[in-house]
């Protein structure tokens, strides 16, 4: 039961409860902040209320803001707030792997390098918390190596192919965009622009886990390469519409992406500046000799190593 602090009536769903604020004229923000105030740890501002899981999961309003928090912390406090923080995180959203850079990009937290600074091992720290690692943490460049002798399938549905330096080869592709005709290759890359992400994660989420699990099935490697740095799709303030009264946010389109990478063990998500770097980028992966699978690969080229 949940007990409304306006009237004390109680009520069976959190839903409910939201319905019957109405009948106090008060929006959701306007109830939580006044009842239920939770402020930035360093301005003492509210914490801005994006929704409701937004609202209880951050101590900060912006990375900024947290950034300074920090930098006026002992080094002690700093690494008893960001334990507390992971945990926590691992409890309320039943996480299974340690977070990768893509994750902790999307909300507000330090990167993975900082924790790795700090703690001296991210991935060391998460396991102590409980977390699986599906990585280790990169110190050099991705070793590639480019070989002849094949080809870069193409999809037949491949919309706006990607300009190759490379010899290529048209064929329908069960999952993925592309593939390496090397049968020792089980790497399929899922090229999108900003504008296909947002859509494949709202209204096509479900057929795009499909999509992960025949992959999955396939014993196969699923990387979402995107065409437009993580920077610029965590910050437009609105998308697009999907219609007059629906309006996609950055936060509900990187909360499936993290839901997707939770979920399935063969999927990453990589950001990069423009089409010609994913060119680049996907051959290194392609002719790492299936090094691209012990890495983090966001991390790696956020710290310039792919």
């Amino acid at each position: 039961m949940v007990e409304c602090k306006i009237c004390h009536v109680e009520f069976e769903s959190e839903k409910s409860l939201h319905g019957h604020l109405k009948a106090h004229k008060m929006r959701m923000v306007e109830y939580y902040q006044t009842h239920e105030p939770r402020r930035d740890l360093q301005t003492n501002e509210l914490i801005k209320f994006k929704n409701k899981d937004y609202y209880f999961s951050n101590d900060f309003n912006d990375r900024s803001s947290m950034k300074e928090w920090l930098k006026n912390q002992t080094e002690e406090n700093r690494k008893k707030y960001l334990k507390k923080f992971l945990s926590q995180r691992k409890e309320k959203h039943n996480l299974r792997y340690a977070p990768c850079q893509v994750e902790l990009r999307s909300i507000v937290s330090p990167p993975a390098s900082y924790f790795h600074k700090l703690f001296g091992d991210y991935y060391s720290i998460c396991r102590d918390l409980g977390f699986e690692s599906k990585y280790a943490y990169p110190i050099e460049k991705l070793k590639s190596e480019e070989k002849s002798g094949f080809v870069i399938y193409i999809d037949s549905r491949e919309q706006l192919p990607l300009d190759i330096d490379y010899p290529v080869e048209l064929k329908g592709l069960k999952f993925g965009d592309y593939a390496l005709s090397d049968p020792s290759s089980k790497c399929r890359i899922e090229r999108k622009s900003a504008r296909d992400l947002f859509g494949t994660m709202s209204g096509g989420f479900d057929r795009f886990c499909k999509e992960v699990e025949r992959a999955e099935a396939d014993q196969s490697d699923l990387v979402v390469l995107v065409d437009e740095p993580l920077y610029d799709c965590l910050n437009f303030e609105s998308l697009y519409r999907v219609s007059n009264k629906i309006k996609i946010t950055p936060e509900f389109i990187f909360f499936n992406i993290r839901k997707i990478i939770q979920k399935y063990a063969n999927i990453q998500f990589l950001f990069v500046d423009s089409r010609t770097e994913c060119s680049r980028v996907m051959k290194k992966i392609f002719f790492s000799n299936k090094e691209y699978k012990k890495y983090d690969l966001q991390l790696m080229y956020d710290l310039k190593l792919l």
